[in-house]
């Protein structure tokens, strides 16, 4: 079973210590493949949620998507 989540864009950034420094932009899927760094954070797939700031961890984008 596909969700619609996993065509949606995320913004990719790194957490470090003078704040978030952005990546790139990317789908779900692709946000995915990356590898499991504890750092990176994902904004919400869904644009109303990411343009009030939401801001996920992998996992919680994981739980969105259904891709494992």
């Amino acid at each position: 079973m596909k969700n619609t989540h996993q065509h949606y864009l995320v913004e990719v950034s790194l957490r470090g210590a003078t704040g978030r420094l952005p990546l790139g932009l990317m789908n779900v899927r692709q946000a995915l493949e990356l590898p499991d760094v504890p750092t990176l954070d994902y904004s919400h797939p869904n644009p109303a949620r990411a343009a009030e700031g939401v801001i996920l961890t992998r996992q919680e984008l994981q739980g969105l998507s259904c891709v494992r």
